[in-house]
């Protein structure tokens, strides 16, 4: 009798931010920041291991996040507990389920100045995968420092956010594409083009485009892999939705399975996300 063969025991890593979400319209809060929601979403895909690597204030806010991180079973021993407020952020969501971010809502505090330790820096090495967050309003010395210069024998991968930021930027990005070997980013028709160029320079990199309600794109060999995305009965906040469709390509793609299952695991767990307030 055929059986399966068992998945790849993963240890993974995420290391960037962390934030207390707050939704002004129904005075709650909530815990996110794109690495702490892949960090979640990707234990709850299969990742054997999670650890995160970032940094909270001293305050409830700190609290919360710590709390809710060792519930869902996430490695907290290398985030930093420091003097100062945690990362808030407020967010308000439109009828359409789709959220923004008020003009002057984001404050990063104790997460504007943080850096890796070199305890931290050894810790990440212990994993198989390290994901981490390439955002051009942020100081880049974490970044670079886990994903350009360390050394590391697993595989890195890079959320690149949304395309528009750059503004056609390329110089911004090229330079860290040798040290990685999953990209995602978000966009439209435009950045497929574009990535579709970058995929021919450098063939070691997977790059995913997510386009939204339009689904998602993969590029293998110069071919274009499309996912739809899984449309749910009612949207109620799409925040955390992209990081959710990363972990859960991420863990199966790794974890062996093919481009195409992989973007239909992503897809799956980000229509679980839009369904609930909150990230995770």
């Amino acid at each position: 009798m055929k059986t399966d063969s068992p998945k790849p025991m993963l240890k993974l890593v995420s290391v960037g931010e962390t934030t207390a979400d707050f939704y002004p319209a129904i005075n709650q809060t909530f815990v996110g920041g794109i690495s702490l929601n892949f960090a979640v979403q990707a234990k709850r895909c299969g990742a054997e291991t999670v650890s995160m690597v970032s940094v909270v204030g001293n305050d409830t806010n700190g609290e919360m996040i710590l709390g809710k991180l060792e519930q869902e079973g996430i490695d907290t021993s290398h985030i930093s507990v420091v003097p100062g407020k945690t990362a808030h952020c407020e967010i308000v969501v439109l009828e359409n389920g789709e959220r923004f971010f008020p003009p002057n809502s984001y404050h990063q505090h104790v997460l504007a100045h943080y850096k890796p330790s070199a305890a931290d820096l050894a810790f990440v090495q212990l994993h198989d995968i390290v994901v981490s967050r390439f955002d051009i309003s942020y100081t880049k010395e974490t970044f670079n420092a886990v994903i350009r210069d360390l050394p590391f024998a697993g595989k890195k991968v890079v959320d690149f956010g949304d395309w528009f930021d750059y503004n056609g930027r390329d110089d911004e990005i090229i330079p860290y594409l040798k040290h990685i070997d999953l990209a995602f980013v978000s966009g439209d028709q435009t950045t497929v083009d574009r990535f579709l160029q970058l995929a021919q320079q450098h063939p070691t990199v997977q790059f995913v485009v997510t386009l939204g309600d339009k689904g998602s794109v993969a590029i293998a060999d110069s071919e274009l892999l499309h996912q739809q995305a899984i449309p749910v009965a009612k949207i109620v906040d799409t925040t955390g939705c992209g990081d959710s469709f990363q972990a859960a390509f991420t863990v199966a793609y790794f974890q062996g399975a093919s481009i195409q299952d992989s973007l239909k695991a992503g897809a799956k767990q980000a229509a679980k996300t839009i369904q609930h307030y909150g990230a995770i």
